[in-house]
């Protein structure tokens, strides 16, 4: 047989009437306790001063029964007890001796009641006092000497009309305190937990999704502040709510877009690879093409540095027996040096043609670079500026300075010093007037371990949509000076062949800072 679940009306359900049955018990038990304080506290009271009263009247009548008890004078022992029997609060009075013999009793009545309060209190005399002395009043001792005894039963029903007084005048004034605090409570509470209700309904509205839901509650207390906090964060969701439509609105809108713009996204990429696979065999074709004519101008100059070898010692002895003469309009003791030097740079070029087309080839076809060397930085930027003497203008300065105790770097030289050209002839590039100055500088950083190039000139900047493209390749602003967009690409790549990074940072009409940063070789 199933149990019937016992059904609560919904008033008991209600935080009101919950909060209302803990607050009205709470206080019950509070006053049931001091109520239960009070009696036990004032019954304790009226039993104390009961015994404290019962104990001077023993005491009294011990004191006056000692010498008619040493006398044995019943007739003044039973005037003493009928005297102390005569209080309300003696039952009864009995004074007995040591033997246990009684000499006067006195009682009211002859049932005495168990709950009664006995006092007894001893008889004594001062130890060796004669019957003269002592009715003289003489002591002979120090030490007392107990002859009897005097014993009261005192009456406690005072005692009980008292407690029972007390606990009905205290049940009394605790119920009407019980009362009046209850409906003060209730009150208060109804006003409470109304304003609370009103809180939770705007709360569940606004919850359900009705954002332009208000609290209606006014006031400076916890309440109402809480109020205005749900109403603020009401009007900011409703707020939030219209922007996210306006957004959906847009987001809709983009995602037509979308399509057109991830189509235009993968062309640009099939656009790109196709780029680097053109730039690939471009490459590849430059390096047949140059290596040809490179390789027989290399060959020309060996054997014209040959002849020259050999022809030299003869126009030495022209020159010492008919005196200075021309060659090319040149007087030949100037001629003789410069046939000298140009002839060696014929063959260092060509060769220096060799190994930078032979980067190119690598960049084709995904070659690494060789590391196998160990190079100077300040060596390699002696090298590239003596390549780029012949394309200094005496309206641009250059100015460098090199750090010293530099570390070496291992990587190819020749790489470097590309890597170094590229750069000095951007920033050269870079004045629009012709005018300006350009600041090299070599640095060691981190400890040691890191070598720094800086190319720093004060051109005409490069603005920021360009520089998000610049290391793309077959991208250059300068396409109609004859750019190809490769330089910063290639650069770039040398660079981060040898563990390297190469950085640029520029402000339009303020210059441009290109830092190439180069990891020491370990020893």
């Amino acid at each position: 047989m199933r149990r019937r679940k016992l059904r609560l009306p919904p008033y008991a359900k209600s935080f009101r009437f919950r909060l209302y049955l803990i607050f009205t018990g709470t206080i019950a038990l509070l006053t049931a306790a001091f109520v239960s304080f009070y009696v036990a506290t004032e019954a304790g009271a009226y039993r104390n001063n009961l015994e404290r009263e019962g104990k001077l009247l023993a005491t009294i009548l011990a004191h006056n029964a000692r010498l008619p008890l040493f006398a044995e004078n019943v007739k003044a022992l039973e005037s003493l007890a009928e005297s102390t029997a005569r209080y309300p609060s003696v039952l009864s009075v009995s004074i007995r001796d040591n033997e246990g013999r009684v000499y006067a009793r006195q009682a009211k009545s002859e049932r005495i009641p168990d709950d009664a309060v006995t006092m007894a209190v001893p008889i004594s005399l001062p130890s060796g006092l004669s019957p003269e002395s002592a009715l003289l009043g003489h002591r002979e001792g120090n030490e007392d000497r107990v002859i009897g005894e005097v014993r009261l039963r005192l009456d406690t029903s005072g005692e009980r009309e008292r407690v029972l007084t007390l606990v009905v005048a205290s049940l009394g004034i605790g119920t009407l305190f019980w009362i009046v605090v209850s409906l003060l409570s209730y009150h208060v509470l109804k006003r409470v937990t109304g304003s609370f209700n009103l809180l939770l309904g705007g709360i569940e509205e606004i919850g359900s999704g009705k954002l332009s839901a208000r609290v209606d509650l006014d006031g400076d207390d916890e309440l109402g502040r809480a109020a205005n906090a749900i109403n603020a964060m009401a009007a900011s969701l409703e707020l939030r709510e219209l922007e996210n439509l306006a957004l959906q609105e847009e987001l809709l809108k983009a995602m037509k877009l979308e399509v057109q713009e991830e189509k235009k996204r993968v062309m640009a990429r099939l656009i790109q690879t196709n780029k680097m696979t053109s730039l690939g065999l471009l490459l590849s074709s430059m390096a047949h093409e140059i290596n040809n004519p490179n390789a027989s101008i290399r060959f020309s100059g060996h054997m014209i540095g040959k002849m020259l070898a050999d022809a030299l010692p003869l126009l030495d002895g022209v020159w010492q027996e008919e005196g200075d003469f021309y060659l090319g309009g040149v007087p030949y003791h100037k001629a003789r040096l410069v046939l000298v030097e140009n002839t060696g740079k014929i063959v260092e070029n060509s060769e220096r043609i060799a190994m930078v087309v032979q980067g190119l080839r690598d960049y084709g076809v995904g070659g690494t670079v060789r590391q196998h060397q160990k190079l100077d930085v300040n060596a390699a930027v002696g090298a590239a500026l003596s390549v780029l003497a012949c394309q200094t203008n005496k309206d641009i300065q250059l100015h460098t300075s090199l750090g010293t105790g530099l570390p070496v770097v291992a990587g190819s030289q020749q790489q470097i010093e590309q890597v170094l050209i590229n750069l000095i002839l951007n920033a050269m590039q870079s004045f629009t007037g012709g005018h300006g100055e350009i600041r090299l500088t070599t640095r060691c950083e981190a400890g040691g371990e890191e070598v720094l190039v800086e190319v720093r000139d004060n051109g005409s900047g490069i603005g920021p949509e360009t520089m998000e493209r610049l290391f793309e390749p077959f991208y250059s602003t300068k396409l109609e000076r004859g750019g190809s967009g490769l330089g910063l690409y290639i650069s770039q790549y040398i660079v981060a062949e040898h563990g390297g990074r190469l950085e640029l940072t520029s402000r339009t009409g303020e210059g441009t800072l290109a830092t190439v940063t180069l990891p020491a070789a370990s020893c």
